[in-house]
C-alpha cells in the first residue's frame, strides 16, 4: 500500500505522520458507529462529553477542546517541550493547561457550527488533524 506522508519524523526518526492516520480513529468510528464526522463528534465530544486534543498540521498547532467545566473551552493548547525535535512530543494533550481560548460556549452543542480555525469548520480542520487525546 502507497501511503502518503504528510509530516517527516512526527513521532521520531523515520516515524512519519501518514495522510490515512489524520482524523477520526477505527476506534472513535466504531464507537459512534458511523462515518459522519458530526456523529462522531457528537457521540464523543457532546454526548460522552470527553476532551479532545488534536494537532492541525495545516497551521502546526495544537488544539484542545476542554468540555470538563462551563463554559466549554477550544484553546489554543502550549508546547509543553517545544526544543524536541518530534512534533508528537511538543504537546501532551492536556486540556487542563492555560491556552489562548479561541471559542467558548456553554452548550456543547454549539462546538460544531461555532468552532472556526483559520476560517475553516471544525469538520474539515479536523479531517486535516492528528488527534492526540480523546478522554
Amino acid at each position: 500500500m502507497n501511503r502518503t506522508v504528510v509530516i517527516n519524523n512526527f513521532f521520531g526518526d523515520g516515524e512519519h505522520l501518514y495522510e490515512d492516520q489524520l482524523g477520526w480513529t477505527k476506534r472513535e468510528k466504531t464507537e459512534a458507529r458511523s462515518l459522519v464526522s458530526k456523529e462522531i463528534f457528537d457521540f464523543e465530544v457532546v454526548l460522552v462529553g470527553l476532551n479532545l486534543a488534536f494537532y492541525y498540521v495545516d497551521d502546526d498547532r495544537f488544539y484542545g477542546i476542554h468540555n470538563e467545566s462551563i463554559p466549554i473551552k477550544v484553546k489554543i493548547l502550549p508546547r509543553d517541550t517545544p526544543d524536541s525535535p518530534y512534533i508528537n512530543s511538543q504537546c501532551t494533550g492536556d486540556t487542563h493547561v492555560d491556552g489562548e481560548v479561541i471559542f467558548s460556549c456553554r452548550d456543547p452543542n454549539e462546538l460544531w457550527d461555532g468552532v472556526r480555525i483559520d476560517g475553516k469548520s471544525l469538520e474539515e480542520v479536523l479531517s486535516r488533524s492528528y488527534i492526540i487525546t480523546l478522554n
